[in-house]
């Protein structure tokens, strides 16, 4: 190597890590200028591309790199963890095995390959895989506090607690301003008035300057204080940190009545028998309001030994945006709704059902169960015209004051309406409106299932739901907490559990702050 490239590439390196990003660039485009085929320079300016949120670019660079150094882990590993995060699980998947391979016959390992490729595994929902990487990680390096956070959200989705409490405990020893391990550890439970963090994480609170950090801090504080019966004190961190956030947020209502509005115009009259999409009864779809009981519904389902849980995919929105080449910043607005009319629906089906494949295929059907897909019931429909669609429906009280205690993906916009408890009581008016027109339009294959009747007679209800789904009973589908599969939403605890009606009538703990509610409620439910 000649000493200029490999002086340039020392600074490149160090910019890089300096987080001067202008300053690498121009370096690796001096190397590339006396060698184009060095390698390291487009793997180094695919990173730069990924910082700066441009997955296809440094999808492209990568693969670049790869073809000049074929067999490097850290590119392989990279590459796979890339397309993950792209949502393209398929050839994340395909990546991911290729690395796994070399690493086990590899003397030399590294604790971030381990670890990136544990992240990929974990993106894709094959968390077992995740967790033996993610263990050889921190065996190898038991310095770096993000190799043992990642360790323990993995831990915590397969359902070893113990092991995830250790893990996110390791994290904050090493960096106590790790804000999203303390949500996370005391998402674990365990806390009593003996045992608590209350006086750490109130001391955090005050330290906070960026909303999202103060979410974590303030949401962490509200489950310790719930945990023991303090409910006004659990309030007050909610409501500070989420006010704080919502200050930050160019967010209104009117946008997702907007959304809603425009849906229900475009389907009004719609039929799914003269739908003609991609013909296949693999796909089952659970979706409703978060925190409604949707993982409840997809673990009895997936219970079934003809069904495989596929997580919570965002791969039929991604590929709605996708298709319609809609140029507006959210996923789904009204914009993306009326971009529909030019999709091949039968091309968005077969996408959709390819796109799984990292996970299903291996039995007759398999679930889905991202929430929030209650907005493309029109469109999944139209895509497949098969598919069997359940919509939980909960009490509007415990289903309003979930949404706001629940710490959603604090960097999608989806879940804007649950920083404020009027607006999570008018989105979920709005979805209410939206999940009665899905019955009325599409009976065959649209199903709402209520959560306290499922809690109260669980043989009954699920006996129903089976049927609905094409299936045959099978009495292990009401055995949850037998069902081994990874769970990884806000729900892991409660479903390693017998079904039981514990979180019915949970909102009356926060009774004295919600007149507002209940007067927007009975405004409008009566109506």
């Amino acid at each position: 190597m000649p000493s200029t490239i490999k002086v340039l590439h020392q600074q490149a390196q160090q910019a890089l890590n300096q987080g001067l990003y202008q300053q690498a660039h121009q370096h690796l485009l001096l190397i590339l200028q006396q060698d184009k085929y060095f390698a390291d320079a487009y793997f180094l300016l695919a990173i730069i591309a990924s910082v700066h949120h441009n997955l296809a670019k440094a999808i492209e660079l990568i693969k670049q790199a790869n073809a000049l150094a074929p067999n490097n882990l850290e590119y392989l590993s990279q590459l796979a963890k890339h397309h993950a995060l792209d949502n393209n699980h398929v050839e994340a998947l395909y990546f991911a095995e290729i690395a796994a391979k070399l690493i086990a016959k590899s003397t030399v390992q590294s604790s971030l390959t381990l670890d990136t490729l544990g992240v990929t595994y974990s993106q894709i929902g094959l968390h077992e895989k995740a967790v033996q990487l993610f263990k050889k990680s921190v065996a190898i390096n038991d310095k770096n506090p993000t190799y043992f956070f990642n360790l323990g959200a993995s831990l915590k989705f397969i359902g070893d607690f113990d092991g995830a409490r250790a893990a996110y405990e390791k994290t904050i020893l090493m960096a106590p301003n790790y804000y999203k391990a303390h949500s996370a550890l005391t998402g674990l439970g365990g806390i009593s008035k003996e045992c608590n963090h209350i006086s750490q994480l109130e001391q955090l609170f005050k330290q906070t300057k960026h909303a999202d950090d103060r979410l974590h801090i303030g949401h962490a504080l509200a489950r310790e204080y719930e945990s023991l019966a303090e409910f006004d004190k659990a309030f007050h961190y909610l409501q500070a940190a989420k006010k704080f956030k919502l200050e930050k947020l160019k967010y209104s209502i009117d946008e997702d009545k907007s959304l809603f509005e425009s849906l229900a115009r475009h389907f009004k009259n719609s039929k799914a028998s003269s739908f003609q999409g991609f013909n296949t009864k693999e796909a089952i779809f659970v979706v409703g309001m978060p925190r409604s009981g949707t993982t409840l519904v997809e673990r009895i389902i997936s219970q079934h030994s003809d069904v495989t849980s596929a997580g919570e995919l965002q791969h039929f929105g991604l590929l709605v945006k996708k298709m319609t080449k809609s140029t507006s910043n959210r996923v789904i607005d009204a914009e993306t709704v009326a971009a529909t009319k030019a999709i091949n629906f039968k091309e968005l089906g077969k996408a959709y059902i390819d796109s799984t494949r990292a996970i299903t295929g291996k039995t007759a059907k398999f679930v889905d169960k991202m929430p929030l897909n209650v907005l493309y019931v029109g469109f999944i429909l139209q895509a497949l015209p098969k598919a069997k669609i359940i919509c939980l429906d909960r009490n509007p009280l415990d289903t309003i004051v979930s949404n706001f205690r629940q710490l959603f993906s604090v960097n999608q916009s989806y879940y804007n309406y649950a920083y404020d408890l009027q607006t999570t009581t008018e989105f979920y008016l709005l979805f209410k409106q939206l999940a009665e027109l899905w019955l009325a339009l599409f009976p065959e294959n649209f199903y709402l299932i209520n959560y306290e009747k499922l809690v109260n007679d669980p043989i009954k209800e699920a006996q129903q739901l089976i049927e609905f789904c094409d299936l045959s009973w099978q009495e292990d589908c009401i055995n949850i907490h037998q069902n081994l599969a990874p769970v990884a939403t806000a729900s892991a605890l409660q479903v390693r559990s017998p079904i039981n009606n514990k979180s019915v009538g949970n909102w009356k703990k926060y009774d004295a702050y919600l007149d507002g509610v209940k007067k927007i409620l009975t405004t409008n439910l009566e109506t």
